[in-house]
């Protein structure tokens, strides 16, 4: 009879304690929160530089005796010019997404401005005595009008601005990439009408911008900087500055996710 007891006890202690089955018996790896495994997602980190150089080194550097061979040798001679102090680096911008996905990074201050004004105007009705009365008789009467009222309004971005939609090939190195990098100044205002009144002044003017912009599609090797295009950067007055240009890079890494 005890022998009986202590075999059942024995049997409800095996039900009731935890089944611990580790994931090599399951033949289920472990979650490796360093990434190590390949099937784990992958991210696409791309990087977009401005980098400015006189215009007759950037005919140099394409053209000359000495052009490198490719975009990723001529990278690295520009490198060397910005170590010499004879290119600057203008602005560099870095966005990460998963492919496929479109992302935007940005650095901007949003400016408001007046798209439509309503015209200057007089106020339906005016009381003043006999003094005032004699001075409006003698034309004085635009000193009661209000000036042009602002009555629509748009918003700018100025700064940086980065958008880009990157497709991972099946190989894991070859990417195709969508990208729209742009840098917005404000630049000053242009006024195409002027009103001075007893009320103060209210000048009908727009804002003047200038834009670097570049809007493309391409296709990268993992790692490896190409160049898709050359801009004109701006003088101090707002104007293109043909004398100096801007080689814009673009690089796209493939990340593996926990790396």
């Amino acid at each position: 009879m005890k022998t009986q007891l202590l075999i059942g006890a024995f049997a409800a202690a095996l039900w009731l304690a935890p089944v611990q089955i580790s994931y090599a018996q399951a033949g289920t790896p472990e979650f490796d929160p360093l990434g190590e495994h390949n099937d784990l997602p992958k991210q696409i980190r791309v990087q977009v530089e401005f980098i400015e150089v006189p215009h007759a080194q950037l005919t140099g550097l394409l053209f000359g005796e000495k052009a490198p061979a490719n975009d990723v040798e001529l990278r690295k001679e520009v490198a060397q010019l910005i170590r010499d102090g004879k290119a600057s680096i203008l602005e560099t911008m870095l966005c990460t997404t998963r492919s496929g996905q479109k992302a935007t990074s940005e650095s901007i201050e949003e400016f408001i401005y007046p798209t439509e004004y309503e015209p200057a105007e007089l106020p339906g009705e005016i009381n003043v005595n006999d003094k005032e009365d004699a001075e409006l008789s003698k034309g004085r009467r635009r000193d009661f009008a209000t000036g042009p009222t602002p009555t629509a309004f748009e918003t700018k971005n100025l700064g940086s601005t980065l958008e880009i939609e990157p497709t991972l090939g099946v190989d894991g190195k070859i990417i195709d990439l969508r990208l729209l990098p742009e840098i917005v100044y404000h630049v000053g205002n242009e006024i195409w009408s002027e009103w001075k009144g007893e009320h103060g002044n209210s000048p009908i003017q727009m804002p003047k911008f200038y834009k670097l912009s570049v809007n493309t599609s391409v296709t990268l090797a993992d790692g490896k900087p190409i160049l898709i295009a050359a801009l004109s950067p701006k003088d101090e007055q707002g104007n293109p500055d043909f004398t100096r240009k801007l080689m814009v890079f673009v690089k796209a890494d493939v990340l593996t996710t926990g790396r």
